[in-house]
């Protein structure tokens, strides 16, 4: 992994980030700024670009109020964010989640538990494409602007961001169309997020939908636990037609994901499970600890290792087979939104807790 800057080179970054005067987020503001941590401003074709040492590879790039981001910008703002890679840890997902982690237990020592964090899905703010290895992100909230922790396609950035804008696109998500917000958002009770809103999720009665929905869930879930340092311990309820709705499947997700299929509390006969490519505990134990009983289960996949779209499938085929109508009819564990101090929404999964 070559990291761009120790983690104190880091942390100073940050620090500087968060003090830094960015006015109405104006061209000639964001110059000031440039000069005031010692970059060059250069123009290019993409926005300007900030170029400092060279011989470290400092360079930070700004993202002008384009077409995507007007529609969230108030004011005279031209410009709606500046970001610096930190870390460049190679091609490997595994590299990218593990240079993250890094850089998010510095700030994190310095500057406290991040109010805010995630992994954005598919979109993120003004409806980019997330990196294909994960979208994870950190976000220390502040009142006229943030910084934020996120992954880039070739490794973490710093990112710096007015706040309201980007607030602003995610909270007119919450529209409730398939496939509008995606991942998971976490909040921590901390004065920094007072007044912040969150948007209404989505859901859907179509199979398929579902289906596509989980498995971009699923497919970067390992890399973007191991980057947050977290682990997901989420059961999902099932309405089987003639059961109370029983907890059937369990998901745990730190570095490595595997979910558990429990049969026993299934009434009258149930297609094999094999059929649809659950592996017997009898022919192979789990690795990862479940708090339910795991007469099958997935496999455990590491970083990089998910077929998002099988697992789902999988998952979908199973669920239809034992004559669940809709996914309407599936819920989450009581406990599953509470992950460490955080209160998360799986936008990702569409499901809430069970009533």
């Amino acid at each position: 992994m070559t990291v761009v800057w120790d983690g104190a080179r880091v942390v100073e970054l940050a620090r500087r980030l968060r003090g830094a005067e960015t006015g109405d987020w104006s061209r000639a503001a964001l110059r000031a700024v440039a000069e005031g941590l010692g970059w060059r401003w250069q123009d290019s074709a993409g926005g300007p670009r900030l170029v400092g040492d060279a011989a470290a590879g400092v360079e930070a790039r700004l993202r002008p109020v384009g077409g995507f981001e007007k529609d969230f910008v108030y004011g005279g703002a031209e410009f709606v964010g500046l970001s610096v890679p930190v870390a460049l840890p190679g091609d490997d997902a595994a590299g990218k989640a593990g240079a993250f982690r890094v850089v998010a237990e510095a700030l994190t020592e310095e500057f406290g538990p991040a109010p805010i964090m995630g992994a954005y899905g598919d979109l993120g703010p003004f409806y980019d494409s997330a990196p294909l290895w994960g979208s994870p992100f950190l976000r220390w909230r502040g009142p006229a602007n943030t910084v934020e922790l996120q992954a880039g396609e070739h490794g973490p950035e710093l990112l710096l961001q007015p706040t309201e804008p980007v607030e602003n696109w995610f909270w007119r998500q919450g529209h409730g169309e398939p496939f509008a917000l995606g991942g998971f958002f976490g909040t921590r009770r901390d004065p920094a997020n007072a007044g912040l809103g969150q948007p209404g999720g989505w859901s859907t009665d179509d199979w398929d939908i579902f289906a596509r929905a989980l498995g971009e869930f699923l497919r970067t879930l390992p890399a973007e636990t191991h980057a947050l340092g977290i682990e997901l311990d989420l059961g999902f309820h099932a309405r089987v037609p003639g059961t109370y709705g029983p907890v059937l499947f369990h998901l745990s997700c730190g570095e490595r994901l595997e979910i558990v299929y429990d049969t026993e509390e299934l009434a009258g006969e149930i297609t094999d499970p094999a059929s649809y490519g659950w592996i017997p505990h009898t022919d192979r134990p789990c690795v990862l600890d479940h708090w339910i009983e795991t007469p099958y289960h997935s496999g455990d996949f590491g970083i990089g290792e998910v077929d998002g779209s099988h697992l789902a499938r999988m998952l979908v085929d199973t669920l239809r087979g034992l004559g669940v109508a809709s996914p309407r009819d599936l819920s989450l564990s009581d406990h599953a939104q509470r992950v460490g101090d955080y209160h998360v929404d799986f936008y990702g999964l569409t499901l809430q807790e069970n009533p």
